[in-house]
C-alpha cells in the first residue's frame, strides 16, 4: 500500500528540512558505535545553514511588510548602513580591485559614451568642414597668385622690378636704407625705393 503524503506538500522549505534530517538520522545509524564527531558536524553546519535560511525569510517578509519586525528592520538598517559606509565600500574595492560608482554617475557616463559614439558615426559635420577647409585654402591660393601678379606689375610701371635691396648705396645696404625712411619720415616703402632709384642707385643691370 502506498503511504500517505507528509505534511507540508510541495513547500521546498519543508523538503529541503525533511532531507536533512533523513541525512542525519541515516549518519547516527551508519555510526551506531558511537564515534559521532562528524554527525555533531554536520548538525551543526545544517543548523546555520537553515538558521540563515529562516532568516533571510523573515527579512524577506519584513521588507514587503507581510509580517512586522522590528528585529528583522533593524538587522536591514545596520546592513545598509555598513554596506554604504565609505571605509567599508574602500576596502570592498580594494580587495577585488573594483570601483563602486552611484547609479546616476554610470547612467551619466553610460549616455556621454553613447552620445560620443553617436558623433564618430555620423561624421557629416566633421566632413563638411574639412570640404570648406579645402575650398578656402584654394580661395587663399587663388588670392596669393593675383596678389603676386598686380605686384609684379605695380613694380614693373614703377620701374622696381629693378630694385636691388642688396647693393651699397653709400649709406650700407638699400633696403637698410628703406627701413630707416620708412621708421624716421615715415615714408612709404615704394616711395623711398623710388626716390632712391631716382637718384641712380640701388638699381641693378
Amino acid at each position: 500500500p502506498r503511504s500517505a503524503p507528509a505534511s507540508g506538500g510541495g513547500n521546498p522549505a519543508f523538503l529541503f528540512g525533511r532531507k536533512v534530517m533523513m541525512l542525519a538520522g541515516r549518519d547516527v545509524a551508519e555510526n551506531g558505535q558511537g564515534n559521532f564527531f562528524l554527525t555533531i558536524i554536520k548538525d551543526v553546519i545544517s543548523g546555520t545553514i537553515l538558521g540563515v535560511f529562516f532568516l533571510m525569510i523573515l527579512i524577506f517578509l519584513d521588507f514587503r511588510n507581510v509580517v512586522q519586525l522590528g528585529s528583522a528592520r533593524a538587522f536591514r538598517r545596520a546592513a545598509f548602513e555598513l554596506m554604504t559606509d565609505p571605509e567599508t565600500v574602500k576596502t570592498i574595492e580594494e580587495s577585488i580591485d573594483v570601483k563602486f560608482i552611484p547609479l546616476d554617475v554610470h547612467t551619466s557616463m553610460t549616455d556621454e559614451i553613447a552620445r560620443n559614439r553617436d558623433k564618430v558615426k555620423n561624421n557629416t559635420g566633421l566632413k563638411q568642414h574639412g570640404e570648406d577647409m579645402v575650398k578656402k585654402t584654394a580661395e587663399l591660393d587663388g588670392l596669393k597668385k593675383e596678389y603676386a601678379e598686380w605686384m609684379a606689375k605695380g613694380n614693373e610701371a614703377f620701374g622696381l622690378d629693378k630694385w636691388c635691396g642688396g647693393c651699397k648705396g653709400g649709406w650700407g645696404n638699400c633696403n637698410a636704407r628703406v627701413k630707416y625712411l620708412v621708421d624716421t619720415y615715415h615714408t612709404s616703402e615704394i616711395q623711398a625705393k623710388v626716390d632712391i632709384m631716382k637718384s641712380g642707385k640701388c638699381i641693378t643691370g
